[in-house]
């Protein structure tokens, strides 16, 4: 809890390292849930629903699309 209440930087860095490792900690309870059942179930489907929306928040993944591309306007190189 004491690093809750530090510098602006201590809750980047908190951020940084908790969001990845908690969207590890549900894929790998939704595998589980999966393994178990031995097939997709409604909650393991909601667990990596989470985690992609958790991976998504991170610093280091990159966008992967959704985005249009700009319309190219005529007589720019």
């Amino acid at each position: 809890m004491s690093m809750l209440r530090g510098s602006p930087l201590r809750h980047r860095i908190l951020f940084v390292l908790a969001v990845p490792l908690g969207a590890g900690l549900l894929s790998a309870l939704g595998h589980l849930v999966q393994r178990r059942h031995g097939r997709p179930t409604s909650v393991s489907e909601s667990l990596f629903a989470i985690a992609s929306r958790l991976r998504r928040r991170t610093l280091f993944t990159r966008p992967t699309g959704g985005h249009p591309q700009a319309p190219e306007t005529p007589g720019q190189p």
